[in-house]
């Protein structure tokens, strides 16, 4: 892929100290937030008009769901259910959305602020959500003196009210005091229901940034590919310290 294919986008940005109804995490505990069982999306054949054939129509596209189901994808199933509810036309529309890669790339449009984002395209068929969670955020007075935690950031898009994409990136470390004295390898995940892309993470990178902030941090570059040729990548990242603080970003094509 040349770099004439790639597209110039805008950061999402966000950081939040708002607390999250999360349960807490010792460090003999398992994690609250984990990856669903799940696989990337697979390439799939095309039409006469260049479409994926696995969204060619609504009939294709829930066949494309249950073998991604067979495969292990635990998402999938919901997310067929949330498809056949909708109304014959907007069933259409959807795929009309999925297939259209300027809706699904809106989430880089700049979002600054603190705590949760959403943001709506298309007279709000189109929605792009954006969360970070922290395991520190429900502990007593907010904050965590030892133990182990974590934090994710995540960012979602939703056609017709049907996940269509989701990408998350996760911290895990260790805290004494105030003090965050160890980061554990990193994670990300995703879920992708949209036929003929494919998208992918690189390394998962993890650190502790300096005094004073003393933030686990952990960072991926995802690498979206369109069956239209393009190709975007976004260099993912989440943060957090022992008192709730946590926040993230995605920055696409820099």
């Amino acid at each position: 892929m040349t770099s004439t294919t790639r597209r110039k986008f805008n950061q999402i940005a966000v950081t939040t100290a708002a607390a999250a109804i999360l349960a807490p995490l010792t460090a003999t505990a398992a994690s609250a937030e984990e990856a669903p069982n799940g696989a990337t999306s697979a390439s799939s054949a095309e039409t006469a008009d260049g479409r994926p054939a696995d969204s060619a129509s609504p009939e294709a596209y829930v066949a494309w769901l249950r073998s991604k189901a067979a495969s292990g994808d635990a998402s999938a199933s919901r997310v067929e259910k949330q498809f056949k509810a909708l109304p014959a036309k907007k069933q259409e529309k959807f795929l009309d959305y999925i297939n259209d890669p300027s809706h699904a790339r809106a989430f880089t449009k700049a979002l600054d602020g603190t705590g949760s984002f959403r943001s709506e395209r298309a007279n709000g068929d189109v929605v792009i959500e954006g969360q970070s969670n922290s395991s520190a955020s429900n502990q007593p007075g907010g904050r965590r003196t030892l133990g182990t935690l974590w934090a994710t950031h995540s960012v979602t898009v939703k056609y017709l009210g049907v996940k269509a994409t989701k990408v998350t990136v996760k911290t895990d470390y260790h805290v004494t005091g105030k003090d965050t004295d160890k980061v554990y390898p990193g994670s990300a995940w995703h879920e992708n229901y949209i036929p003929g892309t494919d998208l992918d993470n690189g390394v998962v990178d993890e650190w502790i940034s300096a005094e004073p902030a003393d933030n686990a941090h952990s960072q991926t570059v995802w690498s979206f590919e369109w069956w239209t040729g393009i190709e975007d990548t976004g260099r993912h990242r989440v943060w957090a310290d022992y008192s709730g603080f946590k926040g993230g970003y995605l920055k696409v094509n820099e």
